[in-house]
């Protein structure tokens, strides 16, 4: 157990982990309830509209009151929908730090849920709609959950944007239904960076108490993705085209996740010196942006679920199957020929001089506590993944690319016009999308 973080524990189900950093007197906060859109039954898009709902103030203060006091604190309060996890984030001077906690407790023991704030909302979302349906980057995400994650439902919507239809049929008795169940089956895990010593101030959490009871909700979720056989396009009047590539990945609890994670790197998760840049931009100029990435999963009952990889490029449509085919074609010398010893010592020279710089400010700090609160990993893990990183070895590192970098009957789906693009994929099976047969409420 690593000595620099400290574990509180309040009541059941109810416990502060803090790390003491005495550069500043501030404080930087994540407040975490085991509830997140996964636990939505019906309307995809209700979890993240509560919160946003809660967040606009307490009973008997207006949005401008509530956050006109804020203000005069210098207080920011923040919510974030998660699929399992959901976050309310604060941060200010240290001098304001019960009152920060006091102000949680309001927005959520206490919420107003105004008519005029939910309609407000949702004439907000509407205006979301519009922009993110001109935006091909949301488009591509919005899609990708929704296809890939066909066969997982609870997965299929964005956990911060849910179903378009979902939200726009939405009524205000249905989110305070919601929030009825919201807080009542959960546990509050809350993250603290700060100058303070909380061994000297638990009286300060109190008045959290009464937002959970000893018991929290599970979800049976059962993971199956298809083997995709098939490109989807999503049609939209622009010249480029955003291609998006996604298969199933491991956990970063499995034993091999380091090893992946240096071979992401190599191959498209290091910008210009990646196999994918050095091919797709440098060599071919097909692109001004290409690379791979690994997401990790979504913690859910003590499981890890969800994990995928995924490669991603922009072209312009002319150029988009050359493009595309050059993607298979590095994953295939992948398989063929693995990483070098070089590659390889670059990664580890990379993860080790990065590493520390992911540990400066108390915002990271709180980030990555947090991760490790969440995922149950030792606290300042990175440190603990370098020296793990520095002891792969190359063939270690080729036969995990074999095992788990691959991309059969991947998830594909294009952006971009698809009259066009669809003359470059005669030889593939297509299915065409027509993104605004997706936000009819």
């Amino acid at each position: 157990m690593d000595n620099r973080v400290f574990k509180l524990k309040i009541s059941d189900n109810f416990e502060v982990y803090y790390l003491r950093r005495e550069k500043f007197p501030i404080f930087y906060t994540n407040l975490l309830i085991d509830k997140g859109s996964v636990h939505e039954k019906g309307k995809r898009g209700i979890h993240n509209f509560t919160l946003k709902l809660i967040n606009e103030g307490p009973v008997g203060k207006s949005p401008v009151d509530f956050s006109q006091e804020l203000e005069r604190m210098g207080l920011r309060l923040k919510v974030r929908s998660g699929y399992s996890i959901s976050t309310f984030e604060s941060d200010g001077l240290s001098d304001f730090f019960s009152d920060s906690i006091t102000k949680l407790s309001e927005i959520m023991t206490a919420p107003a849920f105004r008519g005029e704030d939910f309609k407000r909302l949702k004439d907000q979302y509407v205006t979301a709609i519009q922009l993110g349906f001109q935006d091909p980057e949301f488009i591509a995400s919005y899609f990708c959950n929704y296809f890939y994650f066909q066969n997982v439902p609870e997965l299929r919507a964005l956990p911060d944007f849910g179903l378009i239809p979902d939200v726009l049929s939405l009524e205000l008795n249905e989110i305070k239904d919601f929030y009825a169940g919201l807080l009542g089956k959960t546990r509050i895990r809350v993250v603290v960076v700060s100058n303070l010593d909380l061994q000297e101030r638990i009286q300060d959490f109190e008045v959290l108490k009464d937002v959970r009871s000893a018991e929290f909700t599970l979800v049976n979720l059962r993971e199956s993705y298809p083997k995709f056989d098939k490109i989807y396009f999503v049609d939209m009047d622009i010249e480029q085209a955003h291609i998006r590539v996604i298969a199933p990945s491991i956990p970063r609890s499995h034993p091999s996740y380091q090893h992946l994670k240096v071979a992401n790197f190599i191959f498209g998760g290091s910008d210009l010196s990646s196999r994918l840049m050095k091919r797709l931009r440098v060599k071919e100029a097909l692109t001004y942006s290409a690379s791979s990435s690994i997401n990790v999963g979504i913690p859910l009952n003590g499981n890890i679920v969800g994990a995928y990889k995924v490669i991603a490029c922009e072209t312009n449509k002319r150029n988009v199957r050359r493009a595309f085919d050059l993607i298979f074609d590095e994953l295939s010398k992948v398989h063929k020929e693995g990483f070098s010893e070089e590659e390889l010592q670059d990664a580890v020279s990379f993860f080790k001089g990065n590493t520390p710089l992911k540990m400066e400010s108390y915002a990271q700090l709180l980030s990555m506590i947090t991760e490790e609160v969440i995922y149950e990993l030792p606290y300042f893990h990175f440190e603990e993944e370098v020296n793990e990183i520095k002891g792969i070895k190359i063939q270690e590192l080729n036969d995990v690319a074999l095992r788990f970098f691959n991309f059969d009957h991947p998830f594909i789906l294009i952006v971009g016009k698809a009259s066009t693009l669809k003359e470059y994929f005669t030889d593939l099976e297509a299915e065409f999308i027509d993104p605004m047969e997706y936000i009819k409420g």
